[in-house]
């Protein structure tokens, strides 16, 4: 299926799951509330570290808070995460004890700096991290310092990982596109390795963690085309292993700006894609990758059509994270306050 003819049968699906009949062959609408989230830094938003985070934190009332597990290499080219001081330095001074008992949950998102888009996390690291034991490492030790965590609890491993590869095999990095989204003869050897990684990582957090959600992070763009929904299928071991699916959603434009297709429809094809699944689907991460406020305005505007909301909840939509507070807080376009409408349509 090309785009133009997933573009097409996506509007189908829209208009099947938000449009005006009251009919719905897909069973009755749950009316159940979608957890929502905020990141990307909890000590800036809870302990006001940042003012005007605190201000967006009080004004959204989230239900969980996200931190980053970035994968990145020291000067002698090991990988490791420099997150993890973070973590600790959280662990050590309570801070886990006191954001459980203000009963948020806590989402871990892991990622790294496969091709050294983030230079504060130094040079590529062609994906290296998420294959290697220090993952492994981090992960338990995360799991340790949250092992008396009362709420609930969320991993979400390896986000956007179809894109790990894109210069492993170019160091040059000239064509990024031929070895992301793809399992093929090249790119095989990495993505075997990094399948039985997050098989092992998972084995990890459900011995520590038994009642948190963990899975895999897919790049919202993959149900839209074959290749990439053969990428999908790839990591059904992991999917079968995991007791959540998670997506992003990361447009830069607005719908109506791309022949009808933004972030909202982005979401609900996701959903309806992975619900083949028989899992819990959660929105890992939503945020216009270019930061621009008036679209997230228009995607909010949207997404707090009646209809749509209906549709969200009968998906049983697992959570919704907003990825970094920090676009939000001058309002532009009216931002914040057309997220905080969606926001309390969600409860």
């Amino acid at each position: 299926m090309n785009r133009r003819e997933f573009i097409i049968a996506l509007g189908s699906l829209v208009l099947s799951s938000c449009g005006g009949s009251s009919s719905n062959s897909s069973g009755s609408i749950s009316f159940n509330s979608i957890p929502f989230g905020l990141g990307e830094d909890p000590a800036k938003l809870i302990d006001a570290q940042d003012p005007d985070g605190r201000r967006v934190f009080d004004l959204l009332r989230p239900d969980f808070v996200q931190a980053w597990l970035n994968g990145a290499v020291d000067t002698n080219g090991n990988v490791y995460s420099p997150s993890m001081s973070y973590f600790e330095q959280w662990y050590n001074q309570g801070k886990f004890k006191t954001w459980s008992s203000l009963n948020l949950g806590f989402m871990i998102i892991s990622w790294e700096n496969y091709d050294g888009q983030n230079p504060a996390l130094g040079g590529p690291t062609y994906g290296n991290y998420h294959i290697s034991r220090q993952f492994l490492e981090d992960v338990e030790k995360l799991c340790i310092w949250l092992k008396d965590y009362k709420s609930q609890l969320y991993f979400v491993l390896a986000a956007e990982q179809s894109t790990y590869t894109a210069c492993r095999y170019d160091r040059t990095c000239s064509n990024p596109l031929a070895y992301s989204d793809v399992i093929n003869n090249t790119t095989e050897e990495y993505f075997s390795r990094l399948r039985d990684n997050l098989l092992s990582a998972i084995d990890i957090i459900q011995s520590y963690h038994p009642s948190a959600y963990v899975g895999t992070c897919f790049g919202g763009w993959l149900v839209e085309f074959e290749r990439g929904q053969s990428f999908i299928n790839y990591f059904k071991p992991v999917i079968e292993k995991s007791n959540a699916i998670f997506f992003q959603s990361m447009m830069d434009k607005k719908s109506e700006e791309n022949n009808g297709y933004g972030n909202p429809q982005r979401i609900l094809a996701n959903l309806n894609y992975f619900s083949r699944f028989g899992k819990p689907v959660g929105l890992a991460f939503y945020m216009p990758h270019n930061k621009r406020a008036d679209v997230i305005a228009d995607d909010m505007i949207q997404m707090s059509q009646q209809d749509y909301i209906k549709t969200l909840k009968k998906y049983r939509l697992l959570t919704f994270g907003f990825m970094e507070y920090g676009v939000l807080k001058d309002n532009l376009f009216d931002c914040l306050y057309k997220t905080s409408h969606f926001r309390k349509l969600l409860r």
